[in-house]
């Protein structure tokens, strides 16, 4: 149960700077500063001899698991939970976690929860059993993205696949629950509103999918113009993005994506 403490403590250090970076481009400066960590140290370490979960099963020696994985990315799996619930939602969960916990000792189960339990109505809720697998599998996760858009009809699907790769003692994976922040951004800069088939009404401009089988697909209607996809905004999720796009394509999100994240 290291990381309900250790990966809490690097989210709450995390937000911490970046409330006190102040402007939104500076808090940008310091979300990127920590996912180069992430990516440079705690994916290799996923992908080679040394992976294994946020949670172990077992351990010879705890001082092993004051790792990478533990610490930084038990801090992503911490951030996608806020990110499936919302800033004042998470809020909510860690009053919660507190009220019920203080003075015990207590497992990352109980931490995910309490926060769940605090948002009835969020997306994590229904799933919850399925978001644990973050603690369980190890590995980083490989996302696809493909996008088409049909301009008779003004639709675009996006169809989003995940897979995991064998690690040692794993080598089958179940899908993991990925938060995917987006938004559509046009050839010449616009932010294209979201509504996907069966909705009333478009909901703003940037959304949070949930990816939560092996693959899935969504319908966009009433898309004006054919548009380039932004996803994983403020790296929503800890995984390996396959997103095939055009050097124009990453042209345009360098010139007009509205996050800052992905314009990097």
């Amino acid at each position: 149960q290291l990381s309900l403490k250790e990966g809490l403590t690097v989210f709450r250090d995390q937000e911490f700077s970046m409330d006190l970076a102040g402007s939104p481009s500076a808090r940008a400066v310091k979300r990127i500063e920590d996912v180069r960590v992430l990516r440079t140290a705690q994916f290799p370490e996923d992908a080679g001899p040394m992976a294994h979960p946020v949670r172990p099963d077992s351990y010879v020696e705890i001082n092993n698991f004051y790792t990478v994985t533990s610490y930084e990315k038990g801090a992503e799996v911490v951030r996608m939970q806020h990110n499936l619930v919302g800033r004042d939602g998470f809020a909510k969960g860690m009053k919660l976690y507190f009220e019920r916990h203080d003075g015990q000792a207590v497992t990352c189960d109980d931490f995910a929860q309490a926060i769940a339990d605090a948002n009835p109505a969020s997306e994590l809720a229904p799933r919850l059993d399925a978001f644990k697998r973050w603690y369980a599998q190890a590995g980083t996760p490989q996302l696809a993205a493909r996008g088409h858009y049909d301009a008779e009809q003004r639709r675009y699907v996006l169809t989003l696949a995940q897979r995991g790769l064998p690690t040692p003692g794993q080598p089958d994976k179940q899908p993991w629950v990925i938060p995917v922040a987006l938004g559509l951004v046009a050839a010449d800069g616009r932010a294209l509103p979201l509504r996907l088939e069966g909705e009333a009404a478009a909901a703003g401009t940037e959304r949070v999918l949930v990816l939560d089988a092996a693959e899935a697909r969504y319908t966009f209607v009433d898309v004006e113009a054919e548009p380039v996809t932004s996803l994983l905004r403020g790296f929503s999720a800890p995984v390996v993005l396959d997103a095939a796009l055009t050097d124009a394509q990453l042209l345009t999100l360098l010139a007009h994506d509205p996050d800052a994240f992905n314009r990097w």
